[in-house]
């Protein structure tokens, strides 16, 4: 009995052990306490470092800022003081003067291109990251920038017709608008020398070219010997570019342009006078398709900056509107296409050699600072379009189907017998070549056959007469071919033998270049300036430049500022691109 006693005592105590073990081992108060410990440790680590991270990158920020700036100011071709002087002064006024700096300047002989690189390397102490073994974050900047002086090219296509030569006042004085333009356009070229091609730099960054009109481009001998313009008269050197394409801007030198007729070819009966009144139909005029005179003649291709102001400077005004042909000259001197007219102009002495390879090919992702350029065309009216005219090649040389009885020279209207001989107007006849019958001028009436002799009459006789085409037109032309298909009429007889660019015609032409010449393929700046000009005339520019920022709309006062204005901002697109 004893030990059954003994045992029971042994099992009780096994028993109340497991108990509380179990008790024990279920119970979790006081579990979370070392957990808790262990996370806030943890939290405040990472707190701590994104507080040090933070710091890290506010100096590592403040410090690649002012070196961006400080960079970029030391590159600047027009710095004087010392790069790497400027890098640390910029420092020092950031308060970053204890900052360890690295700036290494490299530059062209002629200082025509500088880059600026600027390293630091420096560290912050940790606050926190010593808790986990990180006693310092680096805060390192690096900034580099390179200016460079490249190339431009720049075509001037100014306005010199009739309304130039008013009077205006600028700063209180009373003076023409053709005065104030060659005082404003003088200091866009000396302001573009300045900032371009400066005394150090080495020839060829800059070429302007000088283009003025009115109804017409007169190239002049020396840039007309770049192209080829055709040989049915040597009395002029415009060209009739209104009949090309205006959806490209190339006009090729080895391509004959038909160059402009000599004369008037005027629209008399086709529109009304600026007075509103009808014009009256002249015989002759002093009037010319082509006004050739040497001030008027282009400047092309020019980097001699006392050459160019001559050319402006001597600048006068005469004549009708033509935007759209100042423009089409303005912007082929700018396209790749003339290269070879450059080439001869150079060959001939007319061109600086180290112009050589201009107007350069269009940028490219290929292309260099040495072989591509930034392309601008500055574009002045003080008015809108108007007119431009010419004659067709078939009515220009060879037989004009008029014959005399008198002599191959005898063509006028004349009805005086002298001597008992045949009036002009008696012996003149015009053949009809599909009908095979002769007109009689004076008679009014077709026959087969003419008694006498019968001169062939050339155009070239007629328009050495100097009448104008629409007379020709009207009082010679208009009776035989009326005669024949009484649809004729004296205004579609002349249509018939006229070129015409009129008006509503050329600003649409102007637009069309426009365009192209700002599409991405040809990327060309277009500032357009509107001097006193109507309402048309300011529209049209502005439609034609690169945006609104670029049009100026301004009267004679601030022709000036407006052409100081565009030269500024040539100069900061050509270090932002």
């Amino acid at each position: 009995m004893q030990q059954k006693s003994g045992r029971n005592r042994s099992d009780s105590r096994s028993v109340a052990i497991r108990t509380a073990l179990k008790t024990r081992l279920a119970s979790e108060d006081g579990a979370l306490l070392p957990l808790a410990l262990m996370m806030f440790v943890f939290m405040m680590c990472v707190t701590g470092l994104a507080i040090d991270f933070v710091r890290e990158e506010e100096m590592r920020t403040k410090i690649q800022n002012t070196l961006d700036r400080a960079v970029l100011a030391a590159t600047s071709l027009s710095q004087d003081l010392d790069p790497v002087e400027v890098v640390s002064d910029y420092l020092n006024k950031a308060g970053l003067g204890a900052v360890a700096v690295n700036t290494v300047v490299q530059q062209g002989t002629n200082m025509e291109w500088r880059q600026v690189t600027a390293t630091t390397d420096d560290s912050i102490n940790t606050m926190f990251g010593k808790l986990v073994g990180i006693n310092t974050l680096g805060v390192s900047g690096n900034s580099q920038a390179r200016e460079e002086i490249g190339n431009v090219e720049i075509s001037l296509v100014l306005d010199i017709s009739g309304s130039m030569n008013d009077t205006v006042t600028v700063n209180g004085k009373s003076t023409t608008r053709i005065a104030a333009l060659r005082s404003a356009a003088t200091t866009f070229v000396g302001k573009m020398f300045d900032s371009v091609q400066g005394p150090d730099v080495p020839a060829g960054r800059l070429s302007i070219s000088v283009v003025p009109y009115n109804q017409q481009v007169s190239l002049g001998s020396t840039t007309a010997a770049g192209f080829t313009l055709s040989s049915d008269h040597a009395q002029n050197t415009c060209a009739d570019v209104e009949m090309l394409s205006t959806s490209s801007l190339a006009i090729s030198p080895s391509t004959t342009l038909q160059r402009t007729m000599y004369g008037d070819s005027f629209n008399y009966s086709g529109q009304l006078a600026l007075t509103g009144s009808s014009w009256s139909l002249p015989q002759t005029t002093n009037v010319k398709n082509c006004p050739e005179y040497s001030y008027a003649s282009v400047l092309a291709w020019a980097n001699d900056e006392t050459k160019i102001n001559s050319k402006i400077n001597g600048l006068s005004a005469a004549g009708d509107t033509g935007i759209d042909i100042g423009a089409r000259w303005g912007l082929a001197l700018l396209d790749p296409s003339t290269q070879p007219a450059l080439t001869t102009l150079i060959n001939r002495g007319s061109v600086d050699t180290a112009l050589a390879g201009r107007p350069f090919n269009y940028a490219s992702t290929s292309s260099t600072q040495d072989d591509s350029a930034m392309k601008v065309m500055v574009l002045m009216t003080d008015g809108q379009n108007t007119r431009s005219y010419s004659t067709k090649a078939a009515y220009r040389t060879g037989n004009s189907g008029f014959y005399s009885t008198k002599s191959a020279t005898t063509f006028s209207t004349s009805t005086y017998a002298s001597w008992g001989s045949t009036s002009d107007w008696a012996s003149l006849y015009y053949y009809d070549s599909t009908r095979r019958m002769y007109y009689s001028m004076s008679g009014k009436s077709w026959s087969t056959s003419v008694s006498g002799t019968l001169y062939p009459i050339t155009w070239q006789t007629i328009w050495g007469k100097n009448y104008t085409l629409q007379y020709v037109a009207q009082t010679f032309l208009y009776p035989p071919w009326h005669s024949v298909d009484t649809s004729v009429t004296k205004q579609s007889a002349y249509d018939t033998m006229a070129i015409k660019s009129e008006f509503d015609g050329k600003d649409t032409a102007l637009n069309d270049l426009c365009t192209v010449a700002k599409d991405s393929s040809h990327d060309i700046y277009i500032f357009t300036v509107a001097v006193d000009a109507p309402s048309d005339g300011a529209a049209i520019l502005k439609k034609c430049a690169t945006n609104a920022g670029y049009a100026y709309d301004v009267d004679s006062n601030d022709l000036s500022t407006a052409f100081t204005s565009i030269a500024s901002s040539i100069n900061a697109l050509r270090l932002t691109n």
